[in-house]
């Protein structure tokens, strides 16, 4: 959970006024392809040179630090020919284990579905019928034809870009989740196949620009909070000129669209596209069903009737401290639970309206420490659990969010494209918390859901906000926040890295001169 909620960190969320806590070789032609009948169909019998001495060498498959000359080039046809001798031959010229497969002929009609994904996804037309191709290109459709075929994990559908399938918090390429499994080990074969024929310094290059999805998150979520630093300052708390300036700068941002931006003169060649393609994809299903989240929650808002119990505080310092200065940590929280049970449970039934004994405190403190770890992980990363950095207002915000949550009994089932029934288990949100593991095993297994955890932690956050009287300006933050990742998918689909990053450049320049002329006009009014 960790390394991957990482991106709801500090800024995103909680808008008061802690930090602004808140929230890829050309061995020779294959010749011509003998065919003949036999009792069980067509067999397909190898004449070239890709045969010496007994044994076969594919002209298609990817080797290692074998980097493709792009000027050698190969038919559909030659594939079509290889994959044909390749049905019925192992490479010691044996039988396959398909040899029986009843006279299969791979045409290019089966190709069709790998050459269609390449057009509409890796944005390279291939021509129809017999078409000459980069060998690169021909190995790459032999690759995704391959791992489609050969396993049963709808592989073109598990990695289609989101708009093609539902977006999912459950779409990555490493880490360790009992979660959409087969997406995970097959998009992580394609990338270190892929990887085999692409050279050190390009593939470097690539990392550069392609953060791995969680440090892309974090980077993002540290940069929102740099460009909205000075809206906090040009309207002090005034925290309804500063839900008004997000509002503005949304609309904005949305709106923008930066000129056209050329592309570079030699085209990314396809195995790279894929490759850059399969980098990105978690990045851009993460920020697809984070936007549907914040959106949704918009709706459940008005579920939580929450009383701004500590706004007043906000123009007291002593009073404001007292709820802010943290008092526990995520160690001593069950103790800090219990001791203070009686005063808690009074505070949350002032904010929520629901009745609390003091016995239900410590009954969800363990599903209140997993809501507050997900807040300490967002603000400082991974930390000891013993440092003390949880305050008084947290732990109300945590406790109301709970309490309302086992009121209203929001359901929640994770969605990966090629689910089964079986995992389409339908629980009550809190349930994936699963009480009985600990906090520390999150980073060994990531066994909470993403989009529960993420769920519940924004409602928290809601929760938070609305204590404060804030609402209208966390709402307003998430509008600005959603409309500035929106252009950051756009940005990293670029399979041109540079014009990818032309195009990140524009809309932060843009950013930059509107958070300045938003600031500009609150220095004009105040004078």
């Amino acid at each position: 959970m960790a390394a991957l909620i990482a991106f709801v960190v500090s800024t995103l969320y909680n808008e008061v006024d802690r930090p602004y806590a808140g929230p890829l070789i050309r061995i020779g032609d294959i010749a011509i392809i003998k065919c003949y009948t036999q009792p069980k169909g067509w067999r397909l019998k190898m004449e070239s040179s890709n045969n010496e001495s007994g044994k076969y060498k594919p002209r298609f498959d990817f080797e290692k630090d074998q980097a493709t000359d792009q000027s050698t080039t190969g038919s559909i046809n030659d594939l079509l020919n290889e994959l044909n001798y390749e049905l019925t031959e192992t490479p010691s010229g044996g039988k396959s284990k398909h040899s029986d497969a009843s006279g299969k002929t791979i045409t290019r009609k089966e190709l069709n579905g790998v050459i269609d994904f390449i057009n509409s996804t890796l944005e390279q037309e291939i021509p129809s019928g017999n078409c000459t191709l980069p060998i690169s290109t021909l190995k790459t459709i032999k690759l995704l034809y391959i791992k489609n075929d050969s396993s049963d994990t709808q592989l073109l559908q598990r990695i289609s870009k989101p708009g093609t399938i539902n977006p999912t918090f459950e779409h990555w390429t490493e880490r360790n989740t009992p979660r959409n499994e087969k997406t995970i080990k097959a998009a992580s074969y394609l990338i270190s196949t892929l990887e085999r024929e692409i050279d050190e310094e390009r593939r470097s290059q690539i990392h550069i620009n392609r953060l791995t999805p969680s440090k892309l998150l974090e980077y993002y979520a540290r940069h929102i909070k740099e460009l909205i630093d000075p809206i906090y300052m040009a309207f002090a708390s005034n925290d309804e000129a500063i839900a008004s300036a997000f509002m503005f700068g949304a609309h904005q941002i949305e709106s923008y669209q930066p000129s056209p931006i050329l592309p570079s003169k030699e085209a990314t060649p396809v195995h790279e596209r894929l490759y850059i393609y399969l980098l990105t994809l978690p990045f851009l299903h993460f920020i697809g069903e984070y936007q549907q989240v914040v959106e949704s929650e918009n709706e459940e808002l008005s579920k939580y009737k929450i009383e701004p119990l500590f706004a007043h505080a906000i123009s007291s310092p002593t009073e404001c401290d007292v709820l802010l200065r943290p008092v526990t940590s995520l160690a001593a929280i069950h103790s800090f639970l219990q001791t203070h049970a009686n005063e808690l449970a009074r505070l949350v039934h002032q904010a929520t309206g629901y009745e609390l004994r003091s016995s239900e405190i410590t009954n969800i403190a363990n599903e209140t420490q997993k809501v507050l770890h997900a807040y300490v992980f967002h603000e400082w990363h991974r930390t000891d659990h013993d440092v003390v950095n949880v305050s008084m207002a947290d732990c109300v915000a945590a406790l109301s969010a709970i309490t309302i949550q086992k009121k209203i009994k929001t359901k929640y089932t994770p969605y990966w494209k090629g689910q089964s029934s079986s995992e389409k288990t339908v629980s009550r949100l809190l349930s994936h918390l699963d009480t009985s593991r600990d906090i520390e095993e999150l980073y060994e297994e990531d066994y909470i859901p993403q989009g529960a955890m993420l769920t519940l932690y924004h409602r928290y956050c809601i929760a938070y906000a609305l204590l404060f009287g804030r609402s209208n300006r966390m709402e307003a933050f998430m509008r600005f926040q959603i409309a500035y990742l929106k252009h950051m998918t756009v940005a990293h689909s670029h399979f041109d890295l540079e014009a990818g990053n032309e195009y990140e450049r524009k809309i932060n320049m843009f950013c930059e001169d509107l958070i300045q002329c938003i600031e500009d006009q609150a220095t004009s009014h105040a004078m």
